[in-house]
């Protein structure tokens, strides 16, 4: 999965944003493309339930644009010394919104959330990214 993702960034002309959790945990959305502005990426509050951290992202446009979303991925990275490695969850099919969810194991630490996005229009293809880190205590 590793070599998919750094492929995937490779090749794809990236549109970074930023993203931040507010303090009560709700997310804020990433800037919107260049191509289609009505387009934004998003995550839920990363939840611990059972022992693990699950990680849920998206991608949606508006629904008076052109654009539909065509794939999503969205991997957790852990940012400590757990023996495992980064979870990916990925989703595919055109529509206005799609979501995905990567989980791994808890331990409590830093862990790098992303979620990547490719959309499509009658403007051509967008590819769009964001990345953030949050702490998780298990």
């Amino acid at each position: 999965m590793r070599s998919i993702r750094k492929s995937t960034m490779l090749a794809a002309s990236i549109a970074a944003g930023l993203l931040t959790i507010l303090p009560a945990g709700v997310a804020n959305a990433a800037p919107a493309g260049e191509t289609y502005p009505e387009c934004e990426l998003f995550f839920d509050q990363p939840s611990v339930v059972d022992g693990k951290v699950r990680f849920t992202g998206g991608a949606k446009c508006a629904s008076d644009t052109s654009a539909n979303v065509g794939w999503l991925l969205v991997w957790l990275t852990p940012h400590h010394d757990a023996p495992y490695k980064e979870a990916v969850g990925e989703k595919r099919g055109r529509a206005k919104t799609l979501t995905a969810n990567s989980t791994v194991p808890c331990v409590s630490g830093n862990y790098q959330g992303s979620v990547f996005a490719t959309v499509t229009g009658d403007k051509g293809v967008e590819h769009l990214k964001v990345d953030t880190t949050v702490p998780i205590t298990c």
